[in-house]
């Protein structure tokens, strides 16, 4: 109870017990007449009874409805927060029907949202691409247009909307629509495309990126013939993701095996740029599956020429040894040897094949002559203390194993990413740290130059930090105004 109710109450019963006092001490007084009127007369106490009600009551009857109207105000407030509440979890739920692929369940629980938001944002524009996955283009677009009324300045509803003229038909339309997305939101929607591409590499949804490359391809070109220089810096960009993406689907091909198109794109690749590593390692295992082993050697050897890449000697003397033809491999290592201004890591790599074939006295002899170059190499020394603990020399393994634990890093750690310096015990052909393809370099010192070790530079196709996405951009546009360089 407030205080000033408390206050009015106590007022009231003191009122009534002074009155009550009064009528004790004036029992005659109050049983005078008063006259309003010929013929109207009324007891003194009734009169005065009267007044007080009158002056009483409608205090009263105000704070009791007062109070009712704060009772029920506050129950609306709990109605509408439980109401909300539930559409909250209505939206989880669709969200996670939808990462799952169940749109009709998916729909299901948006509707219920728009029944309680008709004007909810995110729910819209859900709603609308969950029509869209589920055939009902034409209701996915009413959705998307109500969407663009409510927001006229979001670029994501207007991709929606470009997304569901393309599946009824009419890109012409849909055309139009980057159009005025490119003149009325310069740079915002090259934005919104490349964080939802960064989304796709992250989560290697290459067809979804590859898609979306397409429409950043075709927004840059328009933008280079209407504006020129920045546009062309960002199309320059935009070559080693397109690439990345473009080797992805050779893989993604290879593994289906459609052999042709893989290779087709490997070459490709590699006539851009042939120093690729990831692609030349792939186009010589699809001559592999092809039962092209000759074909195969040839264009390891030809990447290990260009780039000087240690993965490639690496997988020539895998393929040696897996098709039993050991002295091919020994054959092949030294007459690289004998072809190499710098042979430094072509002897490393012999040694270790020696290592590998059971061949210790010949590994150790390559090996301790490498000794100096390599004082420094955690990998030299494990190497040596593995040969030896072959050889029995328990003594000479412990004193290497020892060696090694005083040099830098863990032996095992041999690649590292020179985009972000990530480490790695394995190659790949892209880094899992930052995305970049054909970062992966060996790091058998770092001491060394790249030219006393045979390496030669290649490029590594990075995807800018500022393209990197915070978030996947369904629900919210960046803001207003904002562009990249």
């Amino acid at each position: 109870m407030r205080l000033r109710s408390f206050i009015g109450i106590l007022f009231g019963l003191a009122v009534v017990v002074v009155a009550s006092f009064l009528t004790q001490q004036n029992r005659e007084l109050i049983q005078e007449r008063v006259h309003f009127g010929e013929g109207t007369t009324f007891s003194l106490w009734l009169v005065v009874l009267g007044v007080f009600l009158l002056g009483l009551l409608p205090p009263l009857i105000a704070l009791l409805a007062g109070s009712v109207r704060r009772d029920l105000a506050l129950r609306g407030e709990r109605r509408q927060q439980r109401d909300a509440e539930s559409l909250d979890r209505s939206f989880n739920r669709a969200v996670d029907f939808q990462a799952d692929g169940q749109w009709a369940r998916a729909a299901a629980e948006l509707e219920a949202v728009l029944a309680g938001r008709p004007e909810d944002f995110s729910s819209l524009v859900r709603y609308g691409e969950v029509l869209r996955r589920l055939g009902r283009v034409d209701e996915a677009l009413d959705v998307h247009r109500r969407a663009s009324a409510c927001f006229p300045r979001s670029v994501a509803v207007l991709y929606q909307l470009t997304e569901d003229y393309e599946v009824r038909g009419e890109a012409e339309v849909a055309r139009e629509i980057r159009n005025r997305v490119l003149r009325e939101f310069p740079g915002l929607g090259l934005d919104v495309l490349r964080r939802r591409r960064n989304a796709a590499l992250g989560g290697r949804q290459w067809a979804i990126a590859a898609d979306l490359q397409e429409r950043i391809d075709t927004l840059l070109a328009e933008a280079r013939g209407e504006t020129g220089g920045p546009a062309l810096v960002e199309a320059k960009h935009e070559v080693g993701v397109r690439r990345g993406l473009d080797y992805q689907r050779g893989v993604a091909a290879l593994e289906d095996d459609r052999i042709e198109e893989a290779i087709e794109r490997f070459e490709r690749l590699l006539a851009q740029e042939s120093r690729f590593i990831p692609a030349a390692i792939m186009l010589g295992e699809a001559e592999l599956v092809r039962d092209h082993g000759e074909k195969a050697l040839e264009v390891w050897l030809r990447g290990y020429a260009e780039t000087g890449s240690p993965i490639f000697l690496q997988r020539i003397e895998d393929y040696f040894i897996k098709s039993n033809q050991p002295r091919r491999a020994i054959e092949t290592l030294r007459r690289l040897i004998a072809e190499a201004d710098h042979g430094l890591l072509l002897r490393f790599f012999l040694g270790r094949l020696y290592y590998r074939l059971e061949m210790h006295d010949d590994a150790l002899k390559v090996l301790e002559g490498l000794s100096e170059p390599l004082a420094v190499s955690p990998t030299f020394h494990f190497l040596i203390g593995r040969i030896r603990q072959r050889r029995g020399e328990n003594t000479a393994a412990l004193a290497a194993f020892q060696t090694c634990a005083q040099c830098v890093g863990v032996p095992e750690v041999q690649f590292q990413c020179k985009v972000c310096r990530t480490t790695s015990s394995e190659w790949s052909d892209r880094c899992a740290a930052c995305g970049s393809w054909n970062s992966m370099e060996l790091r058998l010192e770092e001491a060394l130059s790249a030219e006393e070790l045979g390496l030669r530079e290649s490029p590594a196709w990075v995807i800018p930090p500022q393209w990197v996405p915070e978030e996947v951009l369904t629900e919210a546009d960046p803001p207003v105004g904002r562009s990249e360089d």
